[in-house]
């Protein structure tokens, strides 16, 4: 036990914040850093704004985004239904948050899963950016306790992404549905949906996030992990953020709006919406109804 809770940053200090972005089912709360998920120095190169907290780029690792949009994205031939579905569910969060379509399902990676590739930075030589499980943690040169780590390549310059892969520490970590799944065979659970969020932010273009800028952000470098807990949301300074990148449309440009929606919406529906989209094998994801 004593070796586990050494992995954890914070324990439950500043909890009272935390009721309002993620469920709780009685579980204990650790709270995990996630700051090494990326490689900060390419980042800060890339957008020496992105960690000035008075700059309206604060927090955005890439302003352009990717050259182009929907972004094409394959799944590990070892990903469960359970990972795939809340996977595209945080897909369909991030769209939400602008009113478009960024992304475009393209499948399996036939035989190809994290444990193909022969160290982290490989994965990126294929024309495929994949979602992997990684059962063999150790050959990516992280350390055990991060849960997963995005990488990517940046076109003509800095400020586009070209292609990234998001690989997922099957090792030490059991990722699924957090509200279901058991902690087993000494892995604590850690919830997919959750945790992808946080990781399309940084695929998407954006950074780490300060608690002490926005102390609700998917993006800050810490997440709860445990049975039934999540962080399902995203905030106001997320939705401002990801928008700065990619623009918005229609109702999604009223953020207002936006957040009360997410304080009301029957998200329930999401991950239907999202098993929807597996199983008629649609590159975009289908339209979302959650009233």
């Amino acid at each position: 036990m004593a070796n586990m809770l050494g992995k954890y940053l914070g324990g439950i200090g500043g909890i009272a914040f935390t009721f309002a972005s993620f469920i709780a089912c009685g579980s204990q709360m650790y709270k995990v850093s996630v700051h090494e998920d990326i490689d900060t120095t390419k980042t800060e190169t890339a957008s020496p704004h992105s960690n000035d907290k008075t700059s309206t780029l604060y927090g955005i690792h890439a302003a352009k985004g990717w050259n182009g949009v929907h972004i094409p994205f394959k799944f590990g031939k070892d990903m469960t239904q359970q990972q795939k579905v809340h996977l595209m569910a945080a897909i369909q969060r991030w769209e939400w948050a602008v009113g478009k379509k960024l992304f475009a399902f393209d499948g399996d990676h036939a035989g190809v899963t994290g444990d193909s590739f022969k160290d982290l930075y490989s994965s990126l030589q294929d024309n495929v950016n994949g979602h992997y499980l990684d059962n063999n943690w150790s050959k990516t040169g992280k350390p055990d306790s991060v849960l997963a780590t995005t990488i990517w390549n940046n076109g003509f310059d800095a400020s586009i992404i070209a292609k990234a892969d998001i690989r997922f520490n099957t090792q030490n970590y059991l990722i699924g549905d957090s509200m279901t799944l058991k902690a087993k065979d000494n892995k604590d659970v850690v919830d997919m949906q959750s945790l992808a969020l946080h990781e399309l932010g940084h695929l998407l273009g954006l950074t780490h996030v300060s608690e002490d800028v926005d102390t609700l952000s998917i993006m800050n470098p810490a997440l709860f992990i445990g049975e039934g807990l999540a962080t399902r949301e995203l905030s106001r300074g997320d939705i401002e953020r990801i928008q700065t990148v990619y623009g918005c449309e229609g109702k999604a440009c009223d953020i207002d709006a936006l957040l009360k929606e997410q304080e009301t919406a029957d998200w329930e529906k999401l991950t239907l919406t999202a098993q929807a989209w597996i199983e008629t094998k649609a590159q975009e994801s289908p339209k979302l109804q959650l009233n």
